[in-house]
């Protein structure tokens, strides 16, 4: 047989064939992995704007399709502050972060919730789920988190005089508490936006 392959002309569409038959195997191979392969991975912040000294409740929801969860991973920026390790002894494990307080046992693989939020947290955040043998696929989401402070009180509107008469000038303040991002604010006088 060694022979006869010695003495075989190897033709252009010999290795066209040859290359055709490889591209199929190598696509049923990759199918037979897609069957545990992870989809639809998403972060949500909730509540979607998180008020300062409160709690934001970081969500990474994923499908790993029948594939073992490896780990899920969180970010700030680019650096981690939580992981997730099924097989490991504790699973959670807390990487130090300033302004990030993790409450250990409200976090799982597919959560994490953090304590007293503080504007410094405004900003990117990210979750990376990574499935174990056989797939080893790995995927990630992110979103941006928003802090804000809502005005502790009702605007207050002042004007110079108790009562006007038509044709006279109307001076008017309105003013409303501090709050984050900015409150804007509109005035109307018989349902007309000035």
């Amino acid at each position: 047989i060694i022979k006869m392959w010695h003495n075989t002309k190897i033709t252009a569409s010999t290795w066209r064939r040859f290359i055709g038959v490889g591209v199929i195997l190598q696509i049923i191979a990759n199918c037979g992995l897609g069957t545990l392969a992870l989809r639809n991975v998403t972060l949500i912040v909730d509540p979607p704007a998180v008020r300062r000294s409160h709690n934001a409740k970081l969500l990474c929801l994923y499908d790993l399709e029948g594939a073992p969860l490896y780990s899920v991973k969180f970010y700030r920026g680019l650096r981690e502050f939580y992981r997730y390790l099924p097989s490991e002894t504790p699973k959670n494990k807390i990487f130090p972060f300033p302004g990030i307080h993790v409450d250990y046992t409200l976090s799982n693989a597919s959560q994490v919730v953090i304590r007293n939020v503080g504007f410094g947290l405004s900003g990117n955040f990210s979750c990376e789920v990574s499935a174990d043998a056989p797939s080893f696929s790995t995927a990630m989401a992110d979103i941006q988190m928003q802090v804000v402070e809502l005005p502790d009180k009702q605007p207050s509107l002042w004007t110079e005089h108790d009562r006007y008469e038509p044709g006279d000038v109307l001076r008017a303040n309105c003013t409303c508490p501090p709050s984050r991002p900015k409150a804007e604010l509109t005035i109307t006088l018989n349902n007309i936006v000035l």
